[in-house]
């Protein structure tokens, strides 16, 4: 009995499997050969692709040397400018007065240094010998004075103010004919070579400080380093900035590139020299053909921004440069879409 109703189940169980698979199995299994060669087929067809941005080669960003007050702004965005033509202008008035002091201290520091070497003249030295000589009969009088009062003070004849003031008198009066002989002997002797020497040395300095004040006044004109367009402008007249501030921005729009990056699960399957099709959604159906010209080394960061707020930033992405057959119509700074054909 119970092996009669074992084998009545078992009877069941195949013939409900047989049906679950006559009409379930089909589906089944070409889903998962469809899923299969969709794979494949993905994995043959597709073209690398990557967002881009159109940029200049030759790009400059003017940035301030000093600090200061803006005083002219001369050029705006869109304006050509030449190599040297100045941009912006900083007040100098500061810088320009220390310019004609450093000018001042280095001339006459050359003007010592050219009596040095020329020597004493004869007039001079006459001079110097007629002061020595002026100076001690004065001496001898102030002395002749000051040992008569002392006379008197013993004698009473005389107060200790009076005496007090005469033995000054005689002190400074010696004092003037140590001076006096003093120049006479070194007019007589010339001047030593140490005093050129040092002389030569306080020039040396004053020209140095002149060169660099008079560098210094040259960055508060801020020119143009290459002929180009103002691609932005940063800071207005009447502004105060600071070292380093930036101030304008210039490309040159002859020389343009396009700098994208590829996700790095697409690393090495970017050649050098790779053709490649750009489009814009500025003109769309309009196809801008070029090449990879660089492909960086290393891989970084994911760097440049889109308007796709579902873009994650948390990817690591290898730089490539691209030059177009033809940038008629794009713009610096305008973001593309690079399709790298194989």
């Amino acid at each position: 009995m119970k092996n009669n109703r074992f084998g009545i189940l078992l009877i069941s169980a195949l013939v409900i499997g047989a049906v679950a698979l006559a009409l379930f199995g089909p589906h089944i299994f070409s889903k998962k050969v469809s899923k299969n060669v969709t794979y494949v087929q993905q994995t043959a067809d597709a073209a690398v692709t990557s967002k881009g941005v159109v940029e200049s080669e030759d790009e400059v960003q003017l940035g301030s040397q000093v600090a200061g007050i803006i005083r002219a702004v001369r050029a705006k965005e869109g304006d050509p400018v030449r190599k040297g033509q100045p941009l912006v202008i900083l007040d100098s008035g500061k810088a320009q007065a220390r310019v004609k002091q450093a000018e001042a201290q280095e001339r006459e520091s050359r003007e010592r240094l050219m009596e040095l070497e020329k020597g004493p003249r004869s007039e001079d030295i006459e001079i110097a010998r007629d002061r020595a000589k002026r100076a001690e009969v004065v001496y001898n009088q102030a002395k002749d004075e000051f040992q008569s009062q002392e006379r008197l003070y013993r004698k009473d004849a005389t107060t200790l103010i009076e005496l007090e003031r005469a033995q000054g008198r005689m002190k400074t009066e010696a004092e003037e004919l140590k001076s006096a002989e003093s120049n006479l002997q070194k007019l007589l002797k010339g001047e030593r070579q140490e005093q050129i020497e040092q002389a030569k040395a306080e020039v040396a300095r004053n020209s140095a400080d002149k060169n660099y004040s008079q560098e210094l006044l040259k960055e508060y004109i801020v020119s143009s380093p290459i002929d180009g367009v103002v691609s932005a402008r940063q800071k207005e007249a009447g502004e105060i900035v600071d070292i380093g501030t930036p101030l304008m921005k210039l490309i040159n729009p002859q020389k343009m590139r396009i700098r994208a990056e590829i996700e790095e699960t697409d690393v090495g399957k970017v050649k050098d020299g790779q053709a490649v099709e750009v489009t814009s959604d500025a003109y769309r159906g309009k196809v801008y053909r070029g090449n990879v010209y660089k492909i960086f080394p290393d891989v970084k960061k994911k760097a440049q921004k889109t308007f796709d707020p579902m873009a994650s930033f948390d990817v690591n992405t290898q730089q490539i440069y691209i030059r177009l057959d033809d940038f008629t119509g794009l713009k610096d700074g305008m973001t593309v879409t690079v399709r790298y054909l194989k």
